[in-house]
C-alpha cells in the first residue's frame, strides 16, 4: 500500500513538473535552438506577401505583376526576439481563426480593403496556425492589440532588411 502512495505520488509530481499539455511548447523568455523554430508569416492585402523561415524566402506581391521571390534570412537574435514575443502574447492560447466580435450599436469602424494575417509557427513538434482578417480600423481588443504588436514586430523586421530594400515598387496599389 504503501508503495502504491509513492508511486501515485510520483506520478503526480512528474505531471506537476512536466505539465499536462503536451500540445503547447515551454513558454520560455529564450529559444533554446532556434533549429527547432520556424514560421510563415503572410500579410497583407489577402496575405500575400510572405516571409518563410523554413526556406528563408520572402514573397513581395507586386499587386497587377507577378510576385518576386527572393532569398531573406532571419539572425538567430531575431528568431529568438520573435519567439520571445510570441511567447509574451500568449500565441500558441489564440483560436485557429481570430476574429473580434463586435456589439450591435458599437459604430465600429471597418477598413476596405483590409489586411490578412495567417501564422504557421512550428517549435518542436508543435504547430500552430492562426488566421485572422483585420477588417477593423482600430479594434478595441487586447488580444487583437497584442496579434497587431506581434505582426508589426515581425514587419519591421523585414523591412529593415537590405534584401528587402532592393525590392522595386509595384506599378499599382490596392484600392
Amino acid at each position: 500500500m504503501v508503495r502504491l502512495f509513492y508511486k501515485f505520488m510520483s506520478v503526480l509530481v512528474l505531471f506537476t513538473l512536466v505539465g499536462c499539455n503536451p500540445s503547447k511548447p515551454k513558454q520560455s523568455a529564450e529559444l533554446p535552438d532556434t533549429t527547432n523554430f520556424n514560421f510563415i508569416f503572410k500579410y497583407g492585402v489577402g496575405a500575400k506577401m510572405v516571409l518563410n523561415t523554413f526556406d528563408t524566402t520572402f514573397t513581395w506581391d507586386m499587386v497587377v505583376d507577378p510576385p518576386i521571390v527572393i532569398n531573406l534570412s532571419l539572425s538567430k537574435k531575431e528568431l529568438n526576439e520573435i519567439y520571445k514575443k510570441i511567447t509574451e502574447i500568449g500565441f500558441f492560447d489564440y483560436p485557429d481563426t481570430f476574429s473580434i466580435i463586435i456589439p450591435p450599436n458599437s459604430g465600429g469602424c471597418y477598413e476596405e480593403p483590409y489586411s490578412s494575417y495567417y501564422f504557421k509557427v512550428k517549435y518542436d513538434s508543435v504547430i500552430k496556425e492562426l488566421w485572422w482578417e483585420a477588417e477593423l480600423v482600430e479594434p478595441k481588443d487586447k488580444k487583437a492589440e497584442n496579434l497587431m504588436e506581434l505582426i508589426m514586430f515581425i514587419v519591421n523586421i523585414i523591412v529593415s532588411k537590405e534584401e528587402y530594400k532592393k525590392l522595386p515598387t509595384p506599378r499599382a496599389l490596392y484600392l
